[in-house]
């Protein structure tokens, strides 16, 4: 089965499965884009979102736009995520392994629709260079300017010459530029600093409306010097077909719906204005990168491409929460040879960075011992500096993407004292816990020098797996719920979604005697239950025995 040739066949697909809401009322991209999409990420259950389409769109100005705006049709849920995969929820971790495993490098076409039409030299401007196209507010009445959010920016590595992509927001500044904010560890901050070595701009193009794989490695943390569009071809399971830039050497995806090529420049940083972020917070007094714009190329009728991102939960934690689970997955299992974890999960709550789940699993019919659970806890911790920041550990039984489940395994199967650590030197990119936030500290200079702010940040390391045998959990057995499940549905009652544990099953604790009379209850013998029960009177402590 072949792949997406554009977004706009992926855009049908999302159709053909309901998970696309077309918007022909005009709307506001100013003041009604932004907040109408939130609601389905604050009162919405996750099955109920979808991918929109806004056709009708218009600005605070009165200006109205031949350009649509496509929002939320990555990861407003997993389903949808998996609709950009062509695989079921379920089998995200396999393609994301199996395109780790056989990555396919892309390859070179001599144009494509990204080349419908291309405004360069005197004909840079027009259509209005950026002005033409329907850039969304986002966190509205917090945020001074548009901003750019589902842009994959594309460069080259000055020394080697492997394509970089990576997603990173910028605000709309004129006609011809715009801003690029690298945070701390950004793998196009290492080429920016190579070029600034040697004395020269970051060539770099700004590419939206690729196919879902070319956006999904973009905002994944895809190990230094990996190609992502080899990973985005891995995930398609064929090559993504490149172009060429007019001004720029770079090379960009061929069916994209717009490609902005121009440069950033190393020798000066300009103020970001107010912004949003994943941690629910907004960043002030950022001071960030310029990006110059030297030739604009777009399909016609083209569709803006925008994340819902910002206050969790969101489409870029969902997004990211994937990316990220299928890489550490990878790393535990096989970088560090650890076969007994059997899931990951980032929790949208922390932002699908700062807080992870390891769900164990026993392997041969032996338990996972102890030092097994916390050489993977400390392991956790070697991929990056910032996260996790909390982690923890679980058994089988405990669904790893289910607070109510952690929570209940954090109830009862952890004990402060003995099952936590709390490992210093830790980074803590924008999170104000680390320290106070100011104009002086959000992506400043001596910000980036002491990520871990005066007194250090830390990460939390916690072990909620059960340590020896316990007592049978307190469900009805998996024979009565499945024939209860069965009730419900011929009864027309509404969809269940099972929330694990969803019926009960031995943890090691069952005595013969309790399951004899558990056996008979389920026969209905309780007279005999009844029996073993009045013979089983014996003296309470300081009593005399009973007459009868």
């Amino acid at each position: 089965m072949a792949y997406y040739e554009d977004l706009r066949e992926y855009l049908d697909a999302l159709d053909r499965n309901g998970k696309l809401r077309r918007v022909k009322h005009p709307i506001n991209k100013d003041t009604e884009l932004h907040p109408l999409v939130r609601w389905q990420f604050r009162g919405l259950e996750e099955s109920q979102r979808t991918g929109w389409l806004f056709e009708n769109v218009h600005d605070l100005k009165g200006r109205h736009y031949d350009a649509r705006v496509a929002t939320s049709i990555l990861a407003g849920s997993r389903e949808i995520y998996a609709i950009g995969l062509k695989c079921r929820p379920d089998e995200l971790w396999e393609k994301w392994q199996s395109a780790y495993a056989h990555p396919i490098d892309p390859v070179l076409v001599g144009t494509g629709a990204c080349k419908e039409e291309i405004h360069i030299g005197d004909n840079l401007l027009e259509h209005g260079g950026f002005y033409e196209f329907p850039i969304p507010m986002s966190t509205n009445g917090w945020e001074a300017l548009p901003r750019l959010t589902a842009v994959t920016w594309h460069s080259k590595d000055p020394e080697t010459g492997v394509i970089n992509i990576g997603t990173y927001n910028g605000t709309l500044i004129g006609p011809l530029r715009t801003s690029c904010r690298l945070q701390a560890g950004a793998h196009m901050r290492r080429l920016l600093e190579k070029c600034q070595v040697m004395g020269k701009p970051l060539q770099t193009a700004i590419v939206l409306g690729a196919v879902p794989a070319v956006a999904m490695c973009s905002v994944t943390k895809i190990p230094f010097g990996l190609g992502e569009l080899s990973v985005a071809g891995g995930l398609a399971r064929e090559s993504i077909p490149i172009v060429t830039c007019e001004t720029i050497d770079v090379e960009v995806p061929a069916n994209a719906e717009i490609v902005i090529e121009g440069y950033i420049p190393t020798d000066y940083l300009e103020m970001d204005p107010p912004s949003g972020e994943h941690t629910g917070y907004t960043v002030v007094g950022a001071y960030i990168n310029a990006f110059h714009v030297t030739a604009i190329t777009h399909r016609k009728n083209p569709i803006w491409h925008d994340f819902i991102s910002q206050m969790p939960p969101s489409e870029s934690s969902t997004i990211r929460a994937v990316g990220m689970e299928g890489t550490l997955l990878s790393f535990l299992r096989k970088d560090c040879g650890i076969p007994q974890v059997k899931d990951v999960a980032f929790p949208h709550e922390g932002g699908a960075w700062r807080i992870m789940v390891i769900q164990f699993q026993d392997i041969g019919g032996v338990r996972t011992s102890p030092g097994v659970v916390w050489q993977t806890l400390y392991a956790s911790l070697g991929k990056n500096p910032d996260y996790p920041k909390i982690c923890i550990a679980v058994d089988d039984d405990i669904n790893p993407h289910d607070y109510a489940s952690i929570m209940w395994a954090l109830s009862f199967r952890f004990q402060p004292h003995r099952d936590m650590r709390v490992v210093q030197g830790r980074t803590a990119q924008l999170d104000q816990s680390a320290m106070p936030h100011s104009l002086e500290t959000a992506y400043s200079a001596s910000w980036i020098q002491n990520l871990g702010g005066p007194m250090g940040a830390s990460a939390m390391l916690m072990d909620a797996t059960r340590k020896w045998p316990y007592s049978p959990v307190s469900l009805p057995k998996k024979f009565y719920m499945e024939r209860a499940r069965q009730i419900w549905q011929t009864l027309g009652f509404p969809e269940l979604r099972p929330r694990d544990p969803w019926y009960g099953y031995n943890l090691g604790i069952w005595p013969d005697e309790y399951r004899e009379m558990a056996e008979a209850g389920e026969r209905g013998d309780f007279e005999f239950v009844q029996q073993k029960i009045l013979a089983s009177r014996r003296p309470a402590a300081g009593d005399k025995p009973p007459k009868h």
